[in-house]
């Protein structure tokens, strides 16, 4: 028999939400030491019980359950401390993260520079920080936690520091290489968008254009094929002008 695990004020995100028979939910959370979690929120759609209102994404929630198995049951929860609200472009960079969470992360493995990466990223969209670049530096930070790291720093085939002038080529389970003539076609950037993306400055349009590039690229590793849904709907929004 499995052992009974209780868990008492966790401290967590709702990450996502679906009907569970007819008044109940099942719940993905993101929690501080116990990572993806998976919960049934027994009751919370009733319109008159206060967990409706607790339970909803980009809240900083405190969390108790009890499982047996891998469905843990909810017990209690509630709103840590509110900071904001998220709205427009910031709302879907919002969702973005949060799917791009449930794809990534196996459940139950906590990571607290996951946890910490994403509460960072949502203070800042809630400040109205520039949308993409919050998300840039978000999914490099994701990658690093994961332990998908990006060798930004020296080129890949000679170890030498990467040149600001110079035009490289970036394969993401190595890193960026001298561009060569037979690279023809091949997916480069300058070293000074390499180095901009390193060190998290992305005031610049070329460099934040070249990071979604890079990183749209690195992700699609360990995501496949199949692609995120707010992911489509963000180009979308790009295609008509609006960089996100």
């Amino acid at each position: 028999m499995a052992e009974r695990e209780s868990v008492q004020l966790e401290r967590g995100y709702l990450l996502h939400q679906r009907p569970y028979r007819n008044t109940s939910q099942i719940i993905d959370c993101l929690t501080l030491d116990h990572g993806l979690t998976v919960l049934v929120a027994r009751g919370s759609k009733r319109s008159k019980v206060a967990q409706s209102a607790v339970l909803q994404p980009f809240l900083p929630l405190r969390l108790s359950w009890v499982r047996r198995g891998e469905l843990g049951r909810l017990t209690h929860v509630e709103i840590e401390q509110r900071e904001g609200e998220l709205s427009g472009e910031q709302l879907l960079g919002g969702f973005y993260m949060n799917e791009l969470l449930l794809r990534l992360l196996a459940k139950g493995d906590g990571n607290v520079e996951v946890f910490s990466c994403y509460s960072e990223a949502l203070t800042k969209l809630m400040i109205r920080a520039n949308t993409s670049a919050v998300l840039r530096v978000f999914e490099l930070h994701l990658l690093e936690a994961l332990g998908y790291g990006l060798n930004l720093k020296h080129d890949a085939d000679t170890g030498n520091p990467i040149r600001s002038e110079r035009r490289y080529v970036f394969e993401p389970e190595r890193g960026a290489r001298v561009e060569k003539d037979s690279d023809d076609g091949a997916d480069s950037y300058w070293g000074r968008e390499l180095i901009s993306l390193r060190e998290m400055r992305l005031e610049n349009v070329d460099c934040l254009r070249a990071a979604r590039r890079l990183l749209s690229r690195a992700l699609r590793i360990y995501l496949g094929e199949r692609p995120l849904k707010t992911s489509l709907v963000l180009r979308d929004i790009v295609d008509q002008g609006v960089d996100i």
